[in-house]
């Protein structure tokens, strides 16, 4: 079997039915001869006019989803899903991670986030689809539902509503399961102060979500509370100007803001950062590639 469109750059090496690429030194594992890398890898998938960087970034994040395998198999669940969540920062859509993530959360016994995460794995690539695990996660997850108190019925309720633009909906449900913040961990209620928050700036009720984001105190509350803040006409906090662990599209839209600010340089590094883990041709691609052109 030869690998016929792959770029000439990149060497390979079969050992019956399995193969490694090599690129600059960077290699992979072994893989068999059907791992969906390779569809990766085919030139009509690859950026040409990053060829050497995308395939670099494809080999290091394919090494980094094996060694997320490798947590999993050996029940390293926290480690498994921060390799998990590197991969889909990467790529949200990369199936493997979420299939991966699926099975961990499985593991930990988070069955209702396990059904969400297998859907979108199968929605990203059919040919994950497994009928029985998908029977066993309704099963699980209609069990653990059962046993939600009630605080937790209406986050995941809010959540549902938020999913399908009912925003108002959200909020209420929200506010149902804030009616008692001290029952909620600091992690827990940062998290849904956030829900809340975005749910409200759908419904660009600015004022009361800055002022969500701002009891929340993590990196998605500093994006959240600087997007408001320009929205507001308000300067922007000290936060929201640096690098912030976020998912690529709300980094984007913080060097836009940035940039239509003024602070070029701050916006430029968020830039930087994101071309270095971006080569997929979409709009995220095209838009970051105009904010550019302002530094060029």
């Amino acid at each position: 079997m030869t690998f016929s469109n792959i770029p000439d750059e990149l060497h390979y090496e079969k050992e019956t039915d399995k193969v490694r690429f090599t690129f600059n030194g960077l290699s992979t594992g072994w893989m068999s001869l059907d791992d969906p890398f390779i569809k990766r890898i085919d030139e009509d998938n690859l950026n040409s006019e990053f060829l050497g960087q995308h395939i670099t970034k494809e080999i290091e994040i394919k090494n980094l989803l094996d060694e997320a395998y490798i947590h999993l198999a050996s029940e390293k669940y926290q480690k498994a899903i921060d390799d998990f969540d590197e991969v889909l920062y990467y790529d949200p859509d990369y199936a493997e991670a979420l299939i991966g993530k699926s099975h961990v959360l499985y593991g930990q016994k988070h069955f209702v986030k396990s059904l969400r995460h297998y859907k979108r794995a199968v929605k990203a690539d059919e040919s994950l689809e497994d009928r029985d695990y998908y029977r066993l996660l309704l099963e699980k997850s209609h069990e653990e539902r059962d046993t939600f108190p009630k605080l937790k019925l209406n986050i995941y309720a809010g959540d549902e509503f938020f999913a399908r633009g009912e925003f108002e909906k959200a909020v209420e449900s929200y506010d149902r399961a804030l009616a008692n913040p001290s029952k909620f961990k600091d992690k827990i209620l940062s998290k849904l102060l956030n829900k809340k928050a975005s749910a409200l700036v759908q419904l660009e009720r600015y004022d009361e979500a800055r002022e969500c984001f701002e009891k929340s105190k993590n990196n998605f509350s500093y994006f959240g509370q600087g997007y408001c803040e320009y929205k507001l006409g308000f300067p922007v906090n000290d936060r929201f100007r640096g690098y912030l662990k976020i998912d690529k599209k709300f980094q984007l839209q913080q060097a836009i803001i940035l940039n239509e600010l003024g602070f070029r340089d701050e916006s430029k590094e968020i830039c930087d950062y994101l071309s270095e883990n971006h080569f997929k041709r979409d709009e995220l691609y095209f838009k970051l590639n105009e904010l550019e052109d302002f530094f060029n």
